[in-house]
Formats: structure tokens, C-alpha cells, sequence
């Protein structure tokens, strides 16, 4: 499924065609990486490469969990590198938000038919990292909502993690970090309770 990331990404733009000029880096390393396809997901290339993160919201309290990035130093939602044993890119997203928080039983809501298809595309400049000896490059992040029923016990990942919130999501909406990716949350979770309502 890593290999039908072109279709991903040309079905995700068929929804926000407004966002194209925006993803023109992303569109770029595709092209660039059409005979090389795991170069797309590779850490070490500093074009730059793809990753995947799952915002888990709460459906009972109306909030959203954030995990404070440790080496960002910025609260965010977990996500991170696509492997190589990820078979899909919401495998990815899944095992990412297993591994930092603990949380497995979510379901993910989808704005296509196909999972895979993330509700928002955000690329993002990571500066470099000498500890880890990465140059600055960016981050083409497919981010996947899973909604959960109750509060769940987290455990987080103290190698990846300072610590977590349970936020609402309405105190994010003018937030620069997440503004455009709320507005989406909140579009996805008002059908999904419509639908739940019926």
C-alpha cells in the first residue's frame, strides 16, 4: 500500500484541490522518487520524507490527546516515522500511536471510502538534530482521526515523551500549530455524530 502513495495523494487533493500549491514539496519528492519508492520514507533523506501521526479524540469529553514532544519541546499528536514493516499508511499511524500511548482499541474516521486516505496532509520543516546528526529537512505528515469512547489509561514513551494532555478541541482551533488540521476534526467528528445520532 507504501507504493500507492501517488493515488493517496492525487484522492486526498480530489477533497482540499486548494491545498495543492501548499503540498508542491511533497509533489516534488513523489516525482523525484518514482523509481525509489522507500526513499520516500527514509529518515536520512533531508529532501525530505514521509510520516504518519494519529490525533486520538475522545468521544465522551470532546478533547483530543497531546503528547509533549521531547525534542520539539512543543505539545503534539503522536506520530512519527513510517517503517519498513508498516504495510500500509495507516498501519503506520496505528503502530506510532500504540507505541507511545498505549492506546490500541480507537477507530479511525476517514474523509474517503479508503482508510488510507489521511484526513490532512501538513508539511513541516524539522531543524537539524546533531544529536541524532540529521540536517534540517521536512516532513510530509499523513495524519490519521481515531476516535475513542472514554478517557483510557496512557503510557507514554519517556524516550520519546515528556508527558501528555487531554486538551478540547475548541481551544485549538485558532492554535498555529494545529489551526487548519482542528477545523477538519471538527467537520469529521460533527458527521460522525450525525451518523450516530440516526
Amino acid at each position: 500500500m507504501k507504493n500507492d502513495i501517488e493515488r493517496i495523494v492525487s484522492e486526498y487533493l480530489t477533497y482540499y484541490p486548494e491545498e495543492r500549491v501548499n503540498m508542491s514539496k511533497l509533489i516534488e519528492l513523489i516525482i523525484h522518487n518514482k523509481e525509489n519508492i522507500s526513499n520516500l520514507f527514509n529518515r536520512k533523506n533531508f529532501e525530505g520524507h514521509i510520516t504518519a501521526s494519529g490525533f486520538i479524540y475522545c468521544l465522551s469529553e470532546d478533547k483530543l490527546l497531546l503528547l509533549e514532544h521531547k525534542s520539539l519541546n512543543k505539545f503534539l499528536q503522536p506520530g512519527g516515522h513510517v517503517e519498513k514493516e508498516d504495510s500500509e499508511m495507516i498501519s503506520a499511524a496505528k503502530r506510532e500511536v500504540l507505541e507511545e500511548t498505549g492506546i490500541s482499541n480507537m477507530e479511525c474516521v476517514s474523509i474517503s471510502g479508503d482508510i488510507n486516505v489521511p484526513f490532512d496532509i501538513n508539511s513541516h520543516y524539522i531543524p537539524a538534530n546533531e544529536k541524532k546528526h540529521e540536517d534540517g529537512h521536512y516532513h510530509h505528515d499523513f495524519r490519521y482521526l481515531f476516535i475513542i469512547n472514554r478517557l483510557e489509561d496512557i503510557t507514554i514513551d519517556y524516550n520519546e515523551s515528556n508527558d501528555y494532555k487531554w486538551v478540547s478541541v475548541s481551544s485549538l482551533l485558532d492554535d498555529g500549530n494545529f489551526g487548519l488540521s482542528i477545523k477538519k476534526i471538527v467537520s469529521l467528528i460533527r458527521n460522525k455524530k450525525k451518523i450516530m445520532n440516526k
